[in-house]
């Protein structure tokens, strides 16, 4: 079967347009075929709907999703097989997914922050059915139009239990730029892989990079595997703490027994690390502002002169006492 177009009716669901498509398949804006509401519709590879194992696995995770209840989480509303192929039925979400914030209209800090614990407890929810999602990252996150994260593509399985081979195809380098290194070297996963990569998302979301860049996906499997960590802050310097930057080197381990117990541990850490830094750095401001103050009132004093403000050959020193503490500002 081919792509659908406009206008093509595909399991009793009218095709509005194309929203999607990658190596799992594609995804439509979809007029429901009796309710008057729109679905995103996504049809799966023809490869993964002829895998016996795939379609059993497929089944059981749809349905376990079906029953979830979480304000961040996409909901599945139907399933089914038609000409030939796999489909899945989810809410449509009017909004945007988090990839525009990467690089060329980064978030605050605090709203990054926000995001991230709301996906982590949707994370958390569908680990306590034994259900891991795989595929964390910012195209699966969306902002609905209150402003909402809302975690997409759960109850899609992902074949071999997660495992991404490097050697099959359809494997995306946005996908391999936020997999877990047991994820990469094909052993079992569970929801600390998800917390690897949600700590991958909230790097790229903070710094505009990811953690480990590459030109291939498998320079970047290797990365994750091997290379160091790197410090947030270097990427970012001025909006990432290095209480931050400890939060994320622990929920990116190389080995997940030393990551946090849950995602909402680690949403909670980077929470709290935020707003350390954010209260420190008021302190430091208010701090500055005083010893700015007591410099330009002993300058007044030693050439017993007009007022700092009124005179602006006494503001000089006064700059670059304020300097040093924006300097130490950074250090926090």
């Amino acid at each position: 079967m081919s792509r659908l177009s406009p206008g093509d009716v595909f399991a009793g669901y009218t095709i509005e347009r194309e929203l999607g498509a990658g190596g799992m398949g594609e995804v439509y804006l979809a007029r429901h075929p009796r309710l008057p509401r729109h679905d995103a519709l996504k049809v799966l590879a023809a490869h993964l709907s002829e895998d016996p194992k795939y379609r059993a696995r497929f089944e059981r995770e749809a349905d376990v999703v079906a029953a979830l209840r979480h304000p961040s989480i996409v909901g599945v509303h139907d399933r089914g097989e038609s000409e030939g192929r796999l489909w899945i039925a989810f809410e449509y979400i009017e909004g945007h997914d988090l990839t525009r914030h990467v690089s060329d209209d980064p978030l605050p800090p605090t709203e990054v922050t926000r995001i991230i614990a709301q996906v982590a407890d949707a994370l958390d929810a569908a680990a306590r059915r034994g259900l891991t999602h795989r595929d964390v990252k910012p195209a699966n996150i969306l902002l609905d139009e209150d402003g909402r994260a809302q975690l997409a593509d759960f109850g899609i399985a992902y074949p071999g239990d997660g495992v991404t081979k490097l050697t099959g195809t359809g494997i995306a380098l946005g996908t391999v730029a936020f997999a877990a290194p047991e994820q990469l070297q094909g052993r079992a996963v569970d929801a600390r892989a998800d917390q690897y990569a949600l700590a991958c998302t909230s790097f790229a979301l903070l710094t505009g990079t990811n953690v480990y860049m590459g030109t291939s996906v498998a320079a970047i499997a290797v990365s994750h595997v091997r290379d160091p960590i790197p410090m947030a802050a270097d990427r970012a310097p001025g909006r990432i703490t290095p209480a931050v930057d400890t939060v994320l080197t622990r929920a990116l381990a190389k080995n997940r027994d030393d990551r946090y117990p849950d995602s909402r541990g680690f949403a909670a850490a980077l929470a709290e690390a935020r707003r350390i830094a954010h209260t420190l750095k008021g302190v430091a401001q208010n701090l500055g502002m005083d010893r700015l103050y007591k410099t330009a009132a002993t300058l007044c004093d030693a050439v017993r002169g007009p007022k700092p403000l009124e005179d602006a050959s006494l503001w000089p020193p006064v700059v670059a006492a304020h300097e040093e503490v924006l300097a130490a500002i950074r250090e926090l």
